[in-house]
């Protein structure tokens, strides 16, 4: 069937896929891309990294073309056989009769953007909890996984034993008890289980505290170890970091917060039947030399492509990421391979594509943004 080109690749970049605007496609009756879908498609345009950029070189040079070509959609179609086949197979330009756009709030062009970012429609939920009902809930959730055979990964065993500890003791048999909460060597518990089982009755009983000693020491050892560990991963020496302190006590105050406080966990929950976690090494890694408001002069190791988003927008970020690659991860994961995305094949949300690398053991490995081109 021999058309007008109504909407070349070009003419279609400029008025929305530059914009990552939510595309609404009308084909001409009879098309091919007319009998793959039906009379009308909707989503946001998916680009790789070189072809965004060739794009964009293009519409700002005196030289615009006007040509035919593939446009894979990321669309939202109710036929989800449908929609995979527009991510993947997708249609050309010349099947378009018409586009129009629905856009929900002011256009931005999100790929230019270098400022920090904001998650669209993220809603926070502020919780405070009363004393232990943080535990109970997290030792609840812990139970829901088991049940319905989300494994947990050794540090999240550790921490449901522990859980036990303080709120269950008579139901925490003596083998359990020697096999995840008992260092062999030492005979006594293991710090992470001090941590789990007697902050909360430190923090509520701040003066009197019988457990406050133990409490400290732990967090003490905690933080010996993993300071180490950042000295090395950044070539740096202790005296750097308290060198961090005198000169961005705030950036300090909060890498402090991250050595204590970190826990390993599982991203990857509800609906998966493989896991994805990350531990305090791949974490700090991330948060290390991608996170912006983060920086050792000193460090020998340099600074990533940096991250336009505030800490706990980058938690959330991983997890856009991780469930659109969902199938493909599992599936990886369950023949005992690892999964990597990178350069064109990277992930694009808001205005940044992402590389992504998990182990076949499901640990993350690496996760951050691209360079733009």
């Amino acid at each position: 069937m021999d058309l007008p080109l109504k909407h070349s690749i070009q003419n279609i970049f400029i008025q929305v896929g530059q914009f990552d605007r939510y595309a609404i496609f009308d084909f001409y009756y009879g098309s091919d891309a007319y009998q793959k879908y039906g009379n009308t498609v909707y989503g946001y345009i998916i680009y790789t990294p070189s072809e965004r950029a060739k794009l964009k070189l293009e519409i700002n040079s005196h030289n615009v073309g006007n040509d035919d070509g593939l446009v894979l959609l990321d669309g939202a179609l109710q036929d989800t056989k449908k929609n995979k086949l527009l991510k993947t197979e997708g249609f050309y330009a010349r099947d378009v009769r018409s586009l129009s756009a629905l856009d929900i709030g002011p256009i931005k062009n999100q790929y230019d953007n270098a400022d920090v970012k904001d998650i669209p429609n993220t809603i926070n939920v502020d919780f405070s909890p009363d004393l232990f009902d943080g535990e109970r809930m997290q030792l609840l959730l812990f139970r829901k996984r088991i049940k319905e055979g989300i494994p947990l990964i050794p540090a999240e065993k550790r921490m449901y034993f522990s859980l036990m500890l303080l709120l269950e003791r008579d139901q925490l048999s003596d083998g359990d008890k020697n096999t995840f909460l008992i260092n062999a060597e030492t005979g006594k518990f293991y710090d992470d289980v001090l941590i789990t089982s007697l902050k909360t009755l430190v923090y509520a009983d701040r003066k009197n505290s019988p457990f406050r000693a133990a409490l400290n020491n732990a967090l003490a050892n905690r933080r010996k170890e993993r300071v180490a560990f950042i000295c090395r991963h950044l070539g740096i020496a202790t005296k750097h970091i308290d060198k961090l302190k005198n000169e961005n006590e705030e950036a300090w105050m909060e890498l402090m917060k991250l050595v204590y406080g970190f826990e390993d966990e599982t991203l990857t929950l509800w609906g998966w039947t493989q896991h994805v976690y990350w531990d305090f090494e791949r974490f700090i890694h991330i948060y290390l030399r991608h996170y912006k408001k983060f920086l050792i002069n000193e460090s020998s190791k340099g600074q990533g492509t940096g991250f336009q988003y505030t800490l706990k927008d980058i938690r959330r970020i991983i997890n856009i990421v991780l469930d659109a690659n969902k199938e493909e991860i599992e599936n990886r994961l369950k023949a005992g391979k690892g999964f990597h995305i990178q350069n064109d094949n990277g992930y694009y949300f808001n205005g940044n594509y992402y590389s992504l690398k998990i182990n076949p053991d499901g640990r993350l490995m690496q996760f951050h943004p691209q360079n733009n081109l």
